[in-house]
C-alpha cells in the first residue's frame, strides 16, 4: 500500500462544472475531476458495471440511471471504456493503478444557477422562475427566454411600456427593482454573479417605435460585470448582429446613478440624461433612461440603430 499512497499524495484534481442531464424531474451536474497524469489510483474491489465501445456522454448517461449517487465513473478514451465504480481515489486495500482519462462524480441535482440550467432541466417554455446564482442564497425571481437562439437567456433588463421608473438611485440599482412580468431590473449583485460563473454571451434585443417599427438585436460574445468594489465595472466586447455597435463604447466603464457619480463628464451624465448607466462622456447606449421620451440622450437610446432622439419602445438585456 505505500506505492498507492505515494501516487495519490502527487494527484492534483481539478473540479469544474461538466455535463448537465435532462431527466423527467430534475437536472444532474456532474463535477469533472481531472488528474495529472494518466496513472490515477481506482479502487476495483467493487465494480458496479462497465461499458465498452461508448463514448463520454454515454457513459455519463449510464452514470446518471443508475441512480447510485455514490458512485465514480471512470473513462477511458484510448479504448472506450467506461467503468462505474463504488468509490475513487482512495489509498485503501483492494485498489489498484489504472490508466485512462477522466473521473465523473458528484453527480447531484441541484437548484439551477441560471436561466440555461432550467432549460437543461428540460423546461423549454418561457416564463418566470426562481434561480440561485451563488446557491446560497434564498433564490431571485428572473425572466427566462427559452425562445431566442436556442433559448436559456437569464433577462435581466427589461422595457416594455413606461410602467416602472428607471431614475432610481446607487442601492436600488444595486439590489434590484421591479416586476419580472413586465419591467424590471434585477440588480447589479445578482447580474455580477451571474456572469462569475464563466463566460457569458450578453444580447440585447431591441424594438424601436414606428410607424415602421424595427427590430433588431445585438451580441456580445464576451460580458462580465465587475464586483461592487469595482463600481460593477462593465466589459462587453466581440459584436454581432444588425443593431450595430453602441455598447463597446462602454466596456471597461463604472456604473453610475444619480447619487453615485463614475463617469468621466465633469458634470454627472446619469443625473443630465435622468437615468444610469455605464456612461463615459456620455453614451452611446442608454437602456435605463426614459421611456418615450424625445428628449435628445434622456430616452432609452441605442445610437447605431436610431440615434439619440429615439425611444425604444421594447428592450431586453439577456446572457447565457
Amino acid at each position: 500500500m505505500g506505492m498507492f499512497s505515494a501516487v495519490s499524495l502527487v494527484l492534483i484534481i481539478s473540479f469544474t462544472i461538466n455535463l448537465c442531464v435532462v431527466t423527467s424531474s430534475e437536472s444532474y451536474f456532474c463535477e469533472n475531476v481531472k488528474c495529472s497524469s494518466l496513472e490515477n489510483l481506482i479502487c476495483t474491489n467493487y465494480i458496479l458495471w462497465t461499458l465498452t465501445g461508448t463514448r463520454k456522454s454515454q457513459c455519463f448517461l449510464k452514470y446518471v440511471h443508475e441512480n447510485d449517487r455514490c458512485q465514480s465513473v471512470f473513462y477511458k478514451d484510448r479504448i472506450m471504456k467506461c467503468q462505474g465504480h463504488s468509490s475513487v481515489l482512495t489509498s485503501q486495500d483492494n485498489c489498484i493503478v489504472e490508466e485512462g482519462t477522466m473521473y465523473y462524480h458528484k453527480c447531484t441535482a441541484r437548484r439551477p444557477r441560471n436561466c440555461q440550467e432550467i432549460l437543461c432541466a428540460g423546461q423549454t417554455s418561457s416564463g418566470i422562475f426562481k434561480i440561485y446564482p451563488d446557491q446560497n442564497s434564498n433564490g431571485v425571481s428572473v425572466r427566462c427566454d427559452m425562445d431566442t437562439d436556442g433559448g436559456g437567456w437569464t433577462v435581466f433588463q427589461r422595457r416594455v411600456d413606461g410602467s416602472i421608473d428607471f431614475y432610481r438611485k446607487w442601492d436600488e440599482y444595486k439590489s434590484g427593482f421591479g416586476n419580472a412580468e413586465t419591467e424590471y431590473w434585477l440588480g447589479l449583485n445578482t447580474i455580477q454573479k451571474l456572469t462569475a460563473q464563466g463566460n457569458k454571451t450578453l444580447r440585447v434585443d431591441l424594438i424601436t417605435p414606428g410607424p415602421p417599427q424595427r427590430s433588431a438585436y445585438a451580441t456580445y460574445s464576451s460580458f462580465t460585470v465587475g464586483n461592487e468594489t469595482s463600481n460593477y465595472l462593465l466589459r462587453a466586447v466581440g459584436y454581432s448582429g444588425h443593431a450595430g455597435d453602441s455598447m463597446n463604447y462602454h466596456s471597461n466603464m463604472k456604473f453610475s446613478t444619480q447619487d453615485r457619480d463614475n463617469d468621466q463628464n465633469n458634470a454627472s451624465c446619469a443625473i443630465k440624461f435622468h437615468g444610469a448607466w455605464w456612461y463615459i462622456s456620455c453614451h452611446t447606449s442608454h437602456l435605463n433612461g426614459i421611456y418615450g421620451t424625445k428628449i435628445y440622450g434622456e430616452g432609452i437610446n441605442w445610437k447605431t440603430l436610431s440615434g439619440l432622439n429615439v425611444s425604444m419602445t421594447y428592450t431586453e438585456m439577456k446572457m447565457k
